[in-house]
């Protein structure tokens, strides 16, 4: 589950037990939004969590696409338009989504071992590039 609390004062503004089967393996808040937030889970989907409402707005899933590690990371774009991770499995593709509509966009392949980093930033030719590191620790930039 997730549970978030105000560092501050201390107490729990949110508490989502069963947000993923076998848990959370990183978050990030959706740029230009104080309210949604992206999780990555062992359950091998993504979602965006509405913190003020405590529910799911989206799910983002893949028959390929599998978190095998707890440290697994996933990224919103730097326009909040979409969301990315890589798998975990033998193929190390990276998978693309639609925010909005949650819709595959693009699945892209040239790691030849699983993926267990990904970030997003506004790097590259057209302000959109993404990084990733497989488990043999290969770095792939996306442009």
């Amino acid at each position: 589950g997730l549970r978030c609390w105000d560092v501050r004062s201390g107490d729990k503004v949110l508490d989502v037990p069963s947000l993923h089967q076998g848990g959370v393996t990183s978050v990030q808040w959706k740029p230009g939004n104080s309210h949604h937030i992206l999780t990555n889970g062992r359950d091998s989907t993504l979602k965006i969590l509405d913190a003020r409402a405590s529910s799911v707005v989206k799910t983002f899933t893949e028959p390929n696409f599998r978190t095998l590690t707890n440290h697994a990371s996933s990224s919103f774009s730097p326009d909040g338009a979409y969301v990315a991770a890589g798998s975990g499995g033998d193929n190390g593709d990276v998978f693309v989504w639609n925010a909005a509509s949650g819709e595959l966009e693009k699945r892209l392949s040239a790691h030849k071992s699983g993926v267990v980093g990904l970030a997003w930033g506004t790097g590259g030719t057209n302000g959109q590039q993404v990084a990733t590191v497989d488990k043999s620790g290969v770095l792939t930039l996306w442009a």
